[in-house]
């Protein structure tokens, strides 16, 4: 995987999203149905800690992030109530992921701001209106955590830094259950 994909699939993983490229990041139709979290999770491969913390980083705060632009632009009641808990459930990922990574002892640094890719579909998603922005949001949601069960799961299952591997098990359910909410969002007519 190049240096590239393994950041974006950290970035992705904080906004919820596993092994990105720029290519499918940029892909704005959901589709209603993609690999189940067990399928990822078995071919996910175990990201360098450096990747793993990079990739987390970003990918949590763009989902907090593009979840609020949904919250104000969205009319769809169930964009609305899935945009208000990935807010929620990112803050608090976040939250934990700090202070595991304060115990951690890596000796990196937490990367500021989202990164180019990110900082592109974010801006993609702000010019949007009605059902082009719901749909949008709902791929980038659908795609980042698909990435981000593959990232987490893969630092689960070999990650080389115990308080972070600890995180990662611990969060991945959360990002699980998130992907088949977007599947569910994905099903939608909007």
């Amino acid at each position: 995987m190049s240096k590239l994909s393994n950041i974006l699939v950290a970035v992705a993983l904080l906004a919820g999203v596993p092994a990105a490229s720029a290519q499918t990041m940029n892909m704005p139709a959901a589709t209603a149905a993609g690999p189940s979290p067990a399928e990822i999770a078995k071919t996910a491969t175990v990201p360098a800690t450096p990747v793993f913390v990079d990739t987390a980083a970003r990918a949590n705060q763009f989902e907090i992030v593009t979840s609020q632009v949904a919250l104000e632009k969205s009319k769809n009641k169930k964009v609305l109530a899935f945009a208000k808990k990935m807010v929620k459930d990112h803050t608090k990922i976040g939250k934990n992921f700090g202070a595991a990574f304060g115990k951690a002892n890596t000796g990196l640094t937490l990367p500021a701001g989202l990164g180019d890719e990110f900082d592109k579909i974010l801006a993609r998603l702000k010019s949007e209106d009605g059902a082009t922005f719901d749909a949008d949001y709902i791929a980038v949601q659908t795609k980042g955590h698909q990435d981000a069960v593959g990232l987490f799961a893969g630092y689960a299952k070999g990650g080389d830094n115990p308080t972070l591997k600890a995180f990662a098990q611990k969060t991945l359910p959360i990002i699980e259950m998130h992907l088949k909410m977007c599947y569910d969002l994905a099903k939608l007519k909007l």
